[in-house]
């Protein structure tokens, strides 16, 4: 056993217990390597421990969506914005919101009454518990002060929020507010009387609107557009059994509730729980008391707002509007081959040439406003999307490369858009499985520094280098690392192994100098990190077979720099030229890690030398 080793694994279990321990991969990267080649078990039940202390993973959300205050250990409101008092009335007491509070534990349990007499949800925590969650700035100062001593919040869909949900199925604006009338009023006459509908109309569009975003039900609809006005964040896996108590449920009630607000029918939910149609009945009825819901409508209503609340709560950390996330051009389009829906980000314009841009396993669909900006410059429309459990985008069990391949297919379909290159910034297996699969529309393309196999790692070089090896190397450990860079990541931490992936390169680390660019990168990882499904699913995938092979790749542009600290063409090359024959070479010579960004009129010329 070495020191260096000994002493890197004994201050990953020191810091693990106090915060995050993931710059410790970036500040030392020979510690890390020492770590995993000669105390590999060891290291493997450090990281087991320390992936199981946080339950939830990022959350990114929409400002504007949440009402809060701030009240005494009574329970007894010394502040609180506009939106939460008009919302409950007044500034009535909250003991039974906070009489269970544990100091270092958040807690969502109590449902209070809304000015319409209807449940809804909270979510209460202590000043160090909440010190990032999107609170009124006089309840935040309240708490700093110790005028209060706990944080209660409510989550509460304002424009912005509803103007995104709207954007993202493409609906108009009446749509979205009919919808958002409907959530709030849990009626669909009332919500129609409401916006100024007559029912007739409202009921041909809630049809239209259904259609559109492809829900089965009015209650998955409504907590689909629920949740999506929230931001981006992932409820806990326990979240069903919060759900339970919350209520004083069972478990079986429970699921049998959610599962109608996720859109089952009645019969279609006691299938899937596996009850007889008249338990679930009668379960049923018990649910609809227990949460104080009259149909369920307004029952998916609840739902959503736990497991909002719920993912507020447990997040590991939580950013409002990160990377400009308000204007980003999201869009879900509906999987025409499996269930679930694929997150995609249209830059437009229209007419332009269409680029699908794939990234690594470590990052989500935003992309470099730079890199956007240059290529619609160029003539190109580019398109960015999240691979299947990666971000909003659904997962699915099945083989990962096939998944992306027909994504992108359905993708296509979706925007109208016959024949398209690709510019692939990672992600190698899928970029080339896509590309085999659909000959006829995907052109060509350009690859950015394209992953290799495992095999033509050579000398494992810094944190990136000693990372590949813990994950392809000791497969066994594939979920407990997803889980710790997911569940223990901030942006702070984030920005850190950015860095440490490109140490020692001046041209990429001045990347980190422009806010915007920063910040996407920051929030294309965190998108990653909201769910690890995909991560897990294609570095398991990854070292059984090599990318898949092209015939012709004389369409194809393989681009590399030359300065780059984690890429030696040179050791890959022979892969690249079997796999791809006859694709075009080119290095840049000052070029590192980050070429999108730094170069990105190159890429883009790149691109233009590729026929469509």
């Amino acid at each position: 056993m070495s020191s260096r080793a000994s002493a890197f694994l004994d201050r990953f279990r020191a810091t693990e217990l106090i915060g995050s321990p993931l710059h410790l991969f970036a500040e030392d990267p020979d510690g890390f390597g020492a770590a995993i080649a000669d105390l590999p078990e060891a290291f493997a039940h450090a990281i087991d421990v320390a992936s199981a202390r946080s339950s939830g993973s990022t959350a990114d959300l929409v400002s504007g969506s949440f009402a809060s205050a701030a009240c005494d250990k009574s329970g007894t409101i010394q502040v609180a914005d506009r939106r939460f008092l008009a919302w409950l009335q007044g500034p009535d007491p909250l003991s039974a919101v906070v009489r269970d509070i544990q100091p270092d534990k958040p807690q969502v349990s109590m449902i209070a009454d809304d000015a319409t007499g209807r449940p809804i949800a909270l979510a209460a925590g202590s000043r160090a518990i909440t010190h990032n969650w999107p609170l009124d700035a006089a309840v935040r100062a309240a708490l700093d002060s110790r005028q209060a001593d706990y944080a209660v919040i409510a989550f509460k869909p304002g424009e912005t929020g509803w103007q995104r949900a709207g954007q993202a199925f493409g609906l108009a604006p009446s749509e979205t507010r009919l919808i958002a009338a409907l959530a709030r009023i849990g009626d669909l006459k009332q919500a129609s009387t409401a916006v100024g509908m007559t029912y007739e109309t409202a009921r041909t569009t809630i049809a239209a609107i259904l259609k559109k975003t492809a829900s089965r039900r009015q209650t998955d609809l409504v907590r689909t557009m629920v949740r999506l006005a929230a931001g981006d964040l992932c409820a806990p896996d326990s979240v069903a059994m919060l759900f339970a108590e919350l209520f004083g449920l069972t478990i079986s009630q429970a699921r049998l509730a959610r599962a109608l607000a996720f859109g089952a029918t009645r019969d279609q939910a006691a299938e899937l729980i596996g009850v007889s149609v008249n338990r679930a009945k009668s379960d049923l009825k018990a649910a609809f008391t227990a949460c104080g819901v009259a149909n369920a409508v307004d029952l998916s209503r609840i739902v959503a707002e736990v497991d909002v609340l719920a993912g507020l709560a447990t997040a590991c950390h939580v950013e409002i509007n990160i990377g400009d996330a308000h204007h980003e051009p999201l869009q879900l389009v509906q999987r025409g081959w499996a269930d679930g829906r694929i997150a995609i980000a249209d830059f437009g314009p229209k007419g332009a040439i269409p680029v699908v841009i794939t990234n690594s396993s470590l990052m989500g669909r935003s992309i470099s406003p730079k890199l956007v900006a240059t290529l619609q410059r160029a003539g190109f429309r580019p398109i960015s999307f999240d691979r299947a459990g990666f971000g909003l985008t659904d997962a699915i069990d099945a083989n990962p490369w096939v998944t992306a391949a027909r994504d992108v297919e359905c993708l296509l379909d979706a925007l109208g858009i016959g024949r398209a290159l690709i510019l692939s910034r990672g992600g190698s297996h899928a970029v080339m499985a896509t590309a085999a699969a659909m000959p006829s529309r995907i052109a060509g393309g350009v690859l950015l520094a394209p992953d290799s196999p495992a095999r033509f790692d050579g000398r494992r070089r810094g944190m990136i280098g000693h990372g590949r090896a813990l994950l392809f190397d000791s497969a066994f450990v594939v979920e407990s690392v997803a889980k710790l860079l997911g569940r223990r990541a901030s942006s702070q931490q984030i920005e850190k192994l950015l860095r440490g992936t490109v140490a020692g390169s001046a041209i990429d680390l001045a990347v980190f100098d422009d806010p915007a660019e920063r910040n996407t990168l920051i929030r294309a990882s965190r998108q990653a990190a909201i769910t690890q499904t995909g991560f897990v699913q294609e570095i398991l995938a990854m070292p059984r077979a090599d990318p898949q092979a092209l015939p012709d790749a004389s369409n194809w542009t393989l681009m590399h720099g030359g300065a780059s600290p984690m890429y030696r063409y040179h050791e890959v090359c022979d892969f690249w030229r079997a796999t791809l024959p006859g694709v075009r070479e080119v290095c840049i010579p000052d070029g590192g890690h980050y070429l999108h960004i730094t170069h990105a009129d190159a890429v883009a010329s790149a691109l233009q030398g590729c026929a469509v």
